[in-house]
């Protein structure tokens, strides 16, 4: 595509030709109405010059059209003509004009929306139209224009019109007005006809038949009113002969040719359910988003309020549309045959598949109850009849939804292999060897859990299953995107590369060779993506890729290949000066003392508290300069000690670039050290943003100058980033302000000259080496984080695709050592358990959650090695106050086992560490004092130590109580006694 200096230039010269006809002299600029640009963006959306339709959009909205004029070009191009720029796929190939322009699109709608608000879209206006709709030809035909421009707004008032209102006049206007509203009006009237009696059904229907676009209408699931018709036939025609009878009719009409009488309801509206099912449906409205988030569309959905039945219109991702209309419609064919076997199969599968998407890959009984319980509920026979269908047909959501509850239920079916079948594998073996992390694993607990013996061939597969899904590095954030395993030889590339990923919210495992990338595969199954520089050696690139995509441990996870120049490009000295800002950025201290916020006292005048409010915006505006100027001169230093010549001019433009930077980089932080109280970011926000716009401003204003900072300084602020680096790096704190901050800067919003470092040689050479490998993307050097935010919006349209989620991660690791742990002590008898050994001492000694590290325990006691001894110990000397007294003591426990029935095998540094912890002093806990002594005795032991011990033990004295003096009893008082009262006379 071109680009955007020449589409600028194209577009003023269109301009000037067209005023052509202006008079010489005075030269004047033309002038055009906000309506004619408006009309050349839409000439140039017809030619699919869409890089041009992006500068014709910025100058309409330049342009500040009134209402009117929204209005205007609706009424000539219909009411939905600005949300249809957002269906348009892509403008520009550079990820910072698409963004551009979609930001545009969305400030369009929402100034259109505006505009008609104002005037159209009001109750009253609404109803007054329709209600003349009933009236002369003249008021009607008015109304229904009118009516016309409101759109979607007013199609819930006319709905609940007919469906409420007797009067036949009315009843007859409104339905006849269906042919003259918009084409995506119509998503509202087929929603509609759920809710609406069988004569009104029929009217609307016979309407919308009428419709000189009506085939154009069965295009898009909101406007296809064939299923309702499906739906009708699907009944007894006794229910409403007439409607009945009609839509035999429209159906033989519109259908192409399809003859209703032959066809069988139920399994044309399966069929039309399945199209959602599988991704395959059309849908009119797609909202694509700069973002990166899912494509949304319009859907029309009934809500029925305890007998209140309305309509509305909701924005929603398209995969859920796609699961709304799939059920929808295969529930129809179950109110007609309930045991309709393909539809109930369909609901099952599209409500679990969606299901799994939503829940990232985690465990369903937890993350979607509802859809699990139809899953719980389900024959056994319909689960494995869905996994046999979705193990061919390589739909992984599916798999991995029926595995989990199939395991959950320990199924015998599942686990057996088919009988007569020679030697092909049960199912669940089957689904061991699938190409995803999630599935091996609950393949892998579903055999296990199942009443059938695991065979011995696939008990190799169920233990590298476990002890993958156990290999979970706990020391990752725990809230990050997904890990990503990169590997480049280049460490100043792939540091840049690294930040840009982390800056996204992922962590990154840098390697430097193929071997290491290998490696780091088959040891866990916790990455999600991978980066590949093609000039990566030991193998091949070609041989790397072919290991990886022929090794089920790769899971079939998405593989980038970055190519990267052959020849590397040296960053700009601007860049580079980002990038140093950046550092300085991030080893600031990361609290800043704030002034407090002014507070109003009651007992101080006006003028007074004016005062006193302007005193303290100026002490804190004051922090936000003091901040700003001892950053820049830092950064000021560091250049000064470069061989950097520069002119007066370079002089000042590189000042104000560096003011440029540090606010910049302040304006991303002032959430963090402001308290993230609102009304001090929203202070703060206002003061960098000014001072931003006034640096901005003032850059442009700038005479034109060479380039400054080439060659040797350049290189020497390389090789200080590269020194600094790895400084920032040593603290966690310091290196996630570090990637967050280049995320949040990037070069081109502040306007710094950027060399993209794409190589199209190499690029093209290497589309021809991987042309087997159609899944693995080719991408060009990673320098921008909207190309890797363009990238991602791509892949992650495949739900499959996103990384999961890590607690589901978490979660299958603590399973996954439980079951190791109950093979280790015999319960699960016949698995070789040696490879997992490595992984359950990282979990006894790095994992934080103490379930996991007591569970490991168990495990890891059985084996006789001297790693699993020291790697108990370690745990048990932890001196850290979040491991809990009571791990310890079983650890410690654990160790005192190991070594009677192994043998010692600790180091002298962990023998001292039991002896200084064998002191009340270290440990207070007298229980695992008490084991601690217990080691030391069998570590630790000296014979002379002992017999001083024995010589100088004095047992404590133990006093005699005090004798209490016997307490004096007061004498009982006694009562005087009561004589019997006298003989009555």
């Amino acid at each position: 595509m071109r680009t955007a200096s020449f589409l600028a230039l194209a577009l003023v010269l269109a301009l000037v030709l067209d005023s052509r006809d202006a008079p010489a002299q005075p030269p004047k600029a033309p002038v055009f109405k906000p309506t004619e640009i408006y009309d050349r963006l839409r000439t140039t959306i017809d030619e699919g010059k869409f890089d041009v339709a992006g500068i014709y959009l910025d100058e309409f909205l330049k342009s500040n059209p009134p209402d009117a004029d929204f209005l205007e070009i609706e009424r000539r191009y219909g009411t939905t003509t600005f949300q249809a720029l957002r269906t348009i796929p892509k403008y520009s190939d550079d990820p910072a004009t698409e963004k551009k322009i979609r930001a545009n699109i969305e400030e369009l709608n929402k100034r259109a929306q505006a505009a008609a608000g104002k005037l159209l879209y009001t109750k009253e206006r609404v109803n007054k139209y329709i209600a003349n709709l009933g009236k002369t030809p003249e008021e009607k035909e008015f109304a229904q224009l009118e009516l016309k421009r409101t759109g979607d707004y007013a199609i819930p008032f006319l709905i609940e019109t007919i469906r409420t209102n007797p009067d036949p006049d009315l009843y007859v206007g409104i339905i006849e007005t269906i042919p003259v509203l918009e084409a995506p009006t119509m998503a509202g009237w087929v929603a509609a006809l759920d809710g609406l009696p069988a004569d009104r059904q029929y009217g609307v229907l016979s309407e919308m038949a009428k419709r000189r676009d009506v085939l154009n209408l069965l295009q898009n699931a909101q406007t296809d009113f064939t299923p309702n018709l499906w739906r009708i036939l699907s009944g007894p025609r006794s229910a409403s002969p007439t409607l009945y009878d009609l839509a035999e009719q429209l159906i033989n009409k519109v259908v192409p040719g399809a003859k209703a009488d032959t066809k069988r309801p139920e399994a044309e509206l399966t069929a039309l359910a399945r199209k959602f099912y599988d991704r395959k449906a059309r849908f009119q409205g797609v909202r694509n988003n700069s973002d990166g988030s899912s494509p949304r569309v319009p859907v029309w959905v009934t809500v029925d309020r305890g007998g209140l039945i309305s309509i509305t219109r909701l924005d929603v991702p398209v995969s859920q549309a796609e699961e709304y209309y799939g059920l929808r419609y295969a529930r129809w064919v179950l109110d007609a045959k309930p045991d309709y076997e393909p539809a109930q199969a369909l609901i099952l599968a599209l409500a679990s598949e969606r299901a799994v998407e939503r829940a990232r890959g985690g465990n369903l009984a937890v993350a979607e109850p509802a859809a699990y319980k139809l899953l719980a509920d389900a024959p056994s026979a319909l689960l494995t009849e869905l996994l046999a269908r979705g193990l061919t047909e390589k739909r992984t959501a599916l798999v991995l939804a029926t595995v989990q509850a199939l395991g959950d239920r320990a199924d015998r079916e599942a686990a057996t292999p088919p009988a007569g079948a020679g030697n092909k594998p049960s199912l669940l073996v089957r689904a061991l060897g699938y190409p995803d992390h999630a599935v091996q694993f609950a393949a892998a607990t579903a055999l296990l859990r199942s009443p059938v013996p695991v065979p011995a061939g696939a008990k190799p597969a169920v233990v590298e299953a476990l002890r993958r899904a156990a290999a979970l590095d706990p020391g990752k954030a725990g809230d990050a995107k997904g890990t990503v395993l990169l590997a480049d030889p280049n460490k100043f590339r792939a540091d840049a590369s690294a930040g840009l990923l982390r800056g996204l919210g992922f962590d990154v495992e840098q390697l430097t060779n193929g071997r290491d990338l290998l490696r780091r595969v088959a040891r866990g199954s916790d990455f999600d993506l991978i980066f590949i520089d093609h000039h990566t050696p030991n193998p091949e690139l070609i041989d790397l890729v072919s290991q990886l995509a022929s090794d089920t441990r790769t899971a079939a996870r998405p593989v980038f290949v970055i190519a990267s120049s052959d020849k590397p490009k040296t960053p700009t000295f601007d860049q580079l000066l980002l990038r140093t800002s950046a550092l300085v950025a991030a080893t600031e201290g990361a609290a800043v003392s704030m002034p407090p916020p002014f507070v109003p006292d009651p007992q101080d005048s006006q003028i007074k508290q004016d005062k006193k409010r302007e005193d303290t915006e100026k002490a804190r505006a004051q922090v936000v300069y003091n901040v700003v100027a001892a950053r820049s001169a830092r950064v000021h230093r560091i250049v000064d000690a470069l061989p950097l010549t520069v002119d007066e001019n370079q002089k000042l433009v590189l000042d104000l670039r560096i003011q440029l930077m540090t606010h910049s980089i302040l304006a991303t932080e002032v959430p963090l050290w402001a308290g993230a109280r609102p009304d001090t970011v929203a202070e703060f926000a206002s003061v960098t943003t000014a001072e931003i716009a006034r640096l901005r401003k003032q850059l442009s204003l700038q005479p034109a100058s060479a380039p400054y900072g080439t060659g040797a300084a350049t290189r020497e602020l390389i090789k200080l980033i590269e020194r600094f680096e790895p400084d920032v790096a040593k603290t966690k704190t310091s290196q996630d302000r570090y990637d967050s901050i280049r995320a949040s800067v990037p070069p081109e919003d502040l306007g710094v000259a950027v060399e993209t470092f794409r190589d199209a040689a190499a690029e093209t050479r290497l589309a021809r080496t991987l042309k087997n490998y159609p899944e693995v993307k080719i991408v060009p050097e990673l320098y921008s984080k909207l190309g890797l935010e363009s990238e991602f919006k791509t892949l992650f349209a495949d739900p499959m695709m996103v990384p999961r989620d890590a607690a589901a991660k978490k979660a299958d690791a603590r399973t996954a050592i439980e079951f190791i742990r109950l093979m280790a002590i015999g319960d699960l008898p016949g698995y070789e358990l040696k490879t997992t050994e490595g992984e359950l001492r990282d979990a006894v000694v790095l994992n934080p959650d103490p379930d996991i590290a007591s569970t490991a325990i168990d495990a890891l006691e059985r084996f006789k090695s001297a790693a699993a001894q020291q790697a108990l110990l370690q745990l048990a000397t932890k001196k850290i106050g979040a491991t809990p007294v009571s791990l310890r003591r079983k650890a410690a426990d654990a160790v005192v086992r190991h070594i009677r029935a192994n043998g010692k095998a600790v180091t002298p540094e962990l023998v001292s560490e039991v002896v200084e912890q064998s002191t009340p002093e270290a440990t207070p806990d007298a229980e695992l004092r008490a084991k601690f002594l217990t080691l030391k005795g069998m570590l630790a032991f000296k014979a002379d130590d002992f017999t001083s011990q024995l010589k100088g033990y004095n047992p404590p004295i133990v006093l005699p109580e005090p004798k209490k003096e016997a307490e004096k009893k007061e004498p009982e008082k006694k009562e005087p006694e009561q004589k019997d009262p006298p003989p009555p006379e």
